[in-house]
């Protein structure tokens, strides 16, 4: 691939988001998270200014887009034969969405703050990994996503990392049925994580699930703190579904909530909606991504 046209997603810096909001407090109530903050907004800044004269060197065509603004470009496949993200996985994942068959180079903007486990390079290491890529070196890696249908109607969003099911309030209950393969039960909890592979580091690893290895075609599923007493013991309180497997839920809640990939969108799951997580059939297909082995779990995947 000689001259690719590119699509560059860059993340406003926290700094930039807060002062969006309301003028910050004092130097003196911030502390030493003034130094994090300001020592933060300057690496990212500098980290987009080096990746656009990179391209630039390079004499390559690239978009550039912020983040919040990926909602309405539509899905990213037939314009551009590459996105790079700028920032950290937050960023990759927003971006995620936007793609479906070409790869993604994440770049992290903070190596020293950023959690940036998808990225495949720093501003430092960005020439060398994308020249790599543009000579055939460098191959991308498949990475599983899910995919979810909501009362029927498949969303055509793709989840790279996970998926939470809850309510509204962190302070409420989560009700609804949980259905795996010929058992379903009922059950009132915090709310239930469904993670892929690559995701089983984050929050469902928090919540007790397992880390699995991260280009595995299966995915998993934690129930948050399960309430006992009203039903007795409950099984399906965490697995691990491979193939064409597929997790339903019917929601039993007034303002219940899907929260996919993170908490910047949201879809509305009240009571009656029927959901349905299965793999998705279009893999992520990232450069530079590690994809070590996890700890492969004692179960068999179904």
């Amino acid at each position: 691939m000689t001259s690719p046209k590119i699509l560059v997603v860059f993340k406003e810096s926290s700094l930039t988001r807060f002062e969006k909001v309301r003028p910050l407090p004092s130097r003196t109530k911030l502390g030493n998270y003034w130094e994090v903050l300001n020592g933060s907004h300057q690496r990212h800044h500098a980290t987009v200014t080096g990746v656009r004269n990179q391209l630039k060197r390079m004499k390559l065509k690239a978009d550039f887009i912020l983040r919040r603004m990926m909602g309405r470009k539509g899905f990213a496949d037939g314009r551009y034969d590459l996105v790079v993200t700028i920032g950290g996985d937050g960023t990759i994942l927003d971006a995620s969405h936007a793609i479906r068959n070409i790869p993604i180079l994440g770049v992290n903007s903070d190596p020293l703050r950023s959690v940036a486990r998808f990225s495949g390079c720093d501003m430092e290491s960005f020439p060398g990994v994308l020249e790599s890529f543009l000579l055939g070196r460098l191959k991308p890696v498949s990475v599983p996503r899910l995919e979810l249908s909501l009362n029927g109607r498949k969303h055509p969003w793709p989840v790279l990392n996970d998926l939470l099911v809850t309510t509204l309030s962190p302070a409420g209950t989560s009700r609804y049925t949980l259905k795996v393969g010929n058992r379903t039960e009922e059950q009132m909890s915090s709310g239930v994580w469904i993670s892929t592979a690559a995701g089983s580091t984050a929050a469902n690893l928090s919540a007790g699930g397992r880390i699995l290895p991260p280009a595995r075609k299966c995915f998993q599923y934690v129930v948050r703190e399960a309430y006992l007493p009203k039903f007795g013991r409950r099984s399906l309180i965490k697995g691990i579904l491979g193939g064409s497997a597929a997790l339903d839920m019917v929601s039993f809640m007034r303002d219940g909530r899907l929260f996919l990939d993170g908490a910047n969108h949201i879809l509305p799951f009240v009571l009656g909606d029927h959901l349905k997580v299965r793999l998705s059939p279009h893999p992520l297909s990232i450069l530079g991504f590690k994809a070590t082995k996890g700890r492969i779990p004692r179960k068999r995947i179904d």
